[in-house]
């Protein structure tokens, strides 16, 4: 099992291949925020953590969304868990705040998933502690570009884990 937390990553690489990934995905993350808002109602305002990974050399996002009024509420750092078969190469990209309390990224590799002719398979949980349990969290999973317009979505409350499944 191997695991990254933000005080974990160390100097970038001196690659410029490593730079031009990390910086499209700082931009298109922004771009993402600016036009994307989760399905929970129109007027609730929503904000939205997203670290950007880097899976096989593909750029993909962890949306993780709360009500804008909830996040008072928020009491520690969300924590990610990204399940890859065995073998496939992750990276944290670009890290966020997460929502005022930072972000706990763990990457862990599962004999269960597989690399196959449709993609590799991906197993994400979240868990966002909060002082209260019907706090509405949404999980969203946008890999590459395309992603961003339809991705995989799970939803669930503040402190439990809300997993959902998905192919890159």
């Amino acid at each position: 099992m191997a695991g990254i937390t933000l005080g974990q990553i160390g100097r970038p690489r001196a690659h410029c291949t490593h730079r031009r990934p990390a910086l499209w995905a700082l931009m298109l993350s922004t771009l993402a925020l600016a036009v994307a808002v989760p399905s929970a109602g129109a007027g609730v305002g929503w904000c939205r953590a997203d670290p950007v990974l880097v899976i096989d050399g593909q750029l993909a996002d962890v949306f993780v969304s709360a009500r804008f009024d909830d996040l008072t509420k928020v009491k520690g750092p969300t924590e990610i868990v990204v399940s890859t078969p065995v073998g496939v190469d992750i990276r944290l990209a670009v890290a966020t705040v997460g929502f005022g309390h930072g972000e706990k990224v763990r990457f862990e590799e599962s004999e269960s998933l597989k690399v196959t002719a449709d993609g590799i398979e991906l197993r994400i949980k979240v868990r966002v502690p909060a002082g209260s349990d019907d706090m509405p969290i949404l999980v969203e999973f946008a890999p590459q570009v395309v992603g961003l317009l339809q991705p995989t979505a799970s939803e669930g409350t503040a402190n439990e884990w809300i997993s959902l499944r998905s192919l890159l």
